[in-house]
């Protein structure tokens, strides 16, 4: 959702914000963040008003609010308020916001639409509420309020407002369309055109009703979003740019390259140019001049999804989600190289999960592919050195001439792969397992494997303990469930005697000095809304319920809470990293960095 105004767009990523110095739009400069302000929840919609930007934010927990930071310095926004709304707006799920005039409009999902005055703009008051869908792309021209949002069936819901009182907003529109055929819609009022597996160019009749059909076209890929510039829709799928006229018919009429264009998620018009964000960390600029073309691309900081990080000669090593790697700035995650993963362009076919790093190699598990072997001797231009197609993988450990994968989708299963030739990785051991593998962790001949039930009324998951001594004869001889039915993540000792399992009842600290005879020492009971672990220095670190719970375990038979760290998200991966300092990965809230 990039917001322009003036010569800066702002783009908010997780519970930050960065601004873009765009006054030289082939050559934009980051001009500042709020990092050091990160908000309590995560960012999903802002918008504008003089020298004040607002952003709307929610958190699992049902939290929502909204922010409100000072433009006084454009390039450098400062959050003023970054606290819950006040009693009399009680939001709940805020999905998207829009402003026009003094009022503020909030989408709730479970309110509705929330009217707010801005009468005074640092203290926005709930004057309404009206009835209203879901919606996160929220346009406005006129005396109009459009929106789109998917529905819990799979449509794609348009809504149009009419306002001509401001304090009153009145449903004119509200119609579901096929959310395959329109998985993402734009607006140019009074058009809309539907992106998806077709072109679809709607009209939207100022009077209300129905939207109004004009014309589609079959784009023979499915695109995943779109913008509208003049009497153009710019679609975004897996062949690049494809570019299409709104005088009918509907039809093709050039393309511009983009690699990550399959990556498209939210976008932003003005004038001539279009501003499209990708989950694949980049913020990239298009003219829509007489000759459409890409005039700048830039990498974000942080990244979209981090899933796991490591540290090789002071550069940060970030694996990502949708793409692979990145590397950036200890110091401040100032993008300093990144590796794009030869995959198909679509999400589904990555899916980077979980990466294992020995010495200067990293072996990522990518859960649409399988096994890529990357090279970090340069770790600002990490490079590919070899792969093994191994559908579903998610999880992975590694050392020497031996790589581990786990997988949890259809059926669980344990592979061993010789990579002793990383340009041809070899499978040595493939055997079926009746549990989702969830996380593993090698030391020496042994393998520990955080898993769960494979379905419901199955075997339950738990801690299991495998012998790797002989990599081609993959052998279990350990295995713990007690009220440990689904463990998500664990953290093994340096002398690998304890295991520290994150377990949906709690932290168990496992005995496994004898790994055929693992026995609990003590429990931490902590909530189910939670997955992940780290061992600290007679510490554990767990994730409960979108907080961190830091844990005594000096005394495993007496474990008791030091600490809690509030998140923006749940942590779907903790790791404690030099310079004392825990890494958070929470998904859509970023990756957040708590000093400790």
């Amino acid at each position: 959702m990039p917001l322009q105004q003036g010569d800066f767009v702002y783009l908010p990523a997780g519970s930050t914000i960065t601004a873009w110095d765009y006054r030289t739009p082939e050559a934009p400069r980051l001009a500042g963040d709020t990092r050091r302000q990160p908000l309590a929840g995560v960012i999903t919609g802002i918008a504008s008003r003089g020298r004040y930007l607002y952003a709307s934010w929610q958190r699992q927990d049902g939290s929502s609010g909204l922010a409100i930071y000072s433009l006084l310095d454009p390039g450098r926004p400062r959050l003023i308020d970054g606290g819950l709304l006040r009693k009399s707006a009680s939001p709940e799920a805020i999905t998207a916001i829009s402003i026009d005039g003094d009022y503020l409009y909030a989408f709730d999902s479970q309110r509705g639409l929330v009217v707010h005055s801005l009468a005074d703009p640092l203290y926005p008051r709930a004057v309404r509420v009206v009835e209203a869908g879901p919606a996160d792309v929220v346009g406005m021209a006129g005396s109009r309020i459009f929106t789109a949002g998917r529905t819990l069936l799979g449509d794609t819901l348009l809504q149009v407002f009419d306002n001509s009182r401001k304090n009153l907003p009145k449903t004119v529109t509200s119609e579901n369309l096929d959310g395959f055929d329109n998985f993402r819609l734009q607006f140019s009022w009074p058009l809309a055109v539907g992106f998806g597996l077709g072109v679809n160019l709607y009209y939207l009749p100022p009077w209300g009703g129905p939207p109004l059909l004009w014309g589609s076209a079959a784009p023979g890929e499915a695109l995943f979003n779109g913008f509208i510039a003049g009497d153009k829709a710019y679609g975004f799928g897996a062949s690049g740019v494809s570019i299409w006229s709104l005088r009918l018919p509907v039809r093709r009429v050039g393309h511009v390259d983009f690699g990550n264009a399959f990556a498209a998620e939210t976008t932003a018009v003005q004038g001539r140019w279009g501003w499209v964000a990708t989950s694949t960390d980049q913020l990239a600029l298009f003219d829509t001049g007489k000759t459409a073309r890409l005039a700048s691309v830039v990498d974000t900081i942080g990244g979209a999804d981090v899933r796991d990080a490591a540290i090789i000669d002071r550069t940060l090593v970030l694996l990502q989600n949708t793409y692979g790697l990145s590397a950036a700035s200890d110091g401040d995650l100032t993008p300093a190289g990144r590796f794009d993963a030869d995959l198909p362009k679509a999400k589904q076919a990555r899916a980077f999960e979980d990466m294992s790093v020995d010495g200067r190699r990293a072996y990522l598990a990518a859960w649409g592919y399988g096994l890529i072997v990357v090279d970090l001797s340069n770790p600002l231009s990490p490079r590919e050195l070899g792969r093994l197609p191994a559908e579903f993988s998610s999880a992975i450990a590694g050392k020497g001439r031996h790589v581990y994968l786990g997988t949890a989708t259809n059926g669980g299963s344990m592979t061993s792969v010789d990579v002793s030739n990383p340009a041809r990785p070899v499978v040595r051991a493939a055997v079926p397992v009746d549990t989702r593998v969830e996380r593993l962790q090698l030391a020496g001949s042994l393998l520990f494997a955080a898993t769960a039930p494979d379905a419901a009324g199955g075997p339950p998951g738990g801690l299991r303990i495998f012998d790797v001594s002989n990599p081609a004869q993959i052998s279990e001889i350990g295995r713990y469930t007690d009220d440990c039915e689904f463990a998500s993540d664990l953290a093994l000792s340096d002398d690998a005697r304890t295991v520290h399992l994150r377990c949906s009842t709690g932290l168990h600290i496992v005995d496994v000095s004898l790994p055929g005879r693992p026995a609990r020492l003590g429990l931490y009971p902590a909530s189910q809304g939670g997955r992940a672990v780290a061992l600290g220095s007679g510490t554990v670190f767990i994730a409960a319920d979108g907080d961190v719970e830091e844990v005594d375990v000096r005394n495993p038979r007496q474990p008791t809470l030091l600490n809690r760290y509030r998140l923006p998200a749940e942590a779907q991966r903790l790791r404690v990293m030099p310079g004392r300092r825990l890494f958070a990965f929470t998904g859509p809230g970023g990756l957040q960095i708590i000093k400790l």
